[in-house]
């Protein structure tokens, strides 16, 4: 117990230093990104799923952008990504169980939510091979940038359904789709 306690505590301190560093904005970003994929899985009945991955009060759904630079456009923060939560995964994966769940869990959100689901643009994955949480993070990703560019909740959900089955997977497409329907917004 005292382990976990510690591995908790480290765990939690490397993710302030590194949220601490980033830039106001992105951080902003990644933490309306992480309630988004939430509001996802909850309404994809994947509340099992959360239960799982966090830790307390911690959850690997925010930190999707983590190595992310202001201007930045490309996809090269998700490796800067997926490498913090590796090497976080290698430090404490022998002292909690629960530090390997959410490591393990971070690093996919970051190598993975920039990759198609119905084409290898990166030469990655694609489809169902694309682990669920970066799937969950292209859409929810995508939904807080073009609320932020200003597009009204049915124009940002048309612009996802229209990439359905290309870029985004239409199941969790499929479950903002159900939110809207039962909640009349996107917020």
């Amino acid at each position: 117990m005292e382990q976990t306690n510690q591995a908790y505590l480290g765990l939690r301190q490397a993710l302030e230093t590194a949220a601490n560093a980033m830039d106001p904005e992105i951080r902003a970003h990644s933490l309306r990104t992480g309630q988004r994929m939430e509001t996802i899985l909850k309404e994809m009945d994947r509340q099992d799923l959360l239960d799982l991955w966090n830790w307390g009060d911690l959850s690997p759904l925010n930190y999707h952008d983590m190595g992310k630079i202001p201007g930045e456009y490309g996809t090269g923060h998700t490796e800067i990504g997926e490498i913090f939560f590796k090497r976080l995964h290698q430090l404490f994966n022998q002292k909690s169980g629960q530090a390997t769940i959410f490591t393990s869990i971070a690093a996919d959100i970051c190598r993975y939510h920039h990759d198609h689901y119905g084409e290898c643009r990166l030469k990655s994955a694609c489809g169902g091979d694309i682990p669920l949480a970066g799937r969950v993070c292209a859409v929810a990703n995508a939904w807080d940038h073009l609320a932020l560019d200003g597009l009204r909740p049915c124009q940002i959900l048309a612009t996802l359904e229209s990439q359905s089955g290309g870029q985004y997977d239409p199941e969790v497409v499929g479950a903002l789709r159900h939110f809207y329907e039962r909640h009349g917004t996107l917020e």
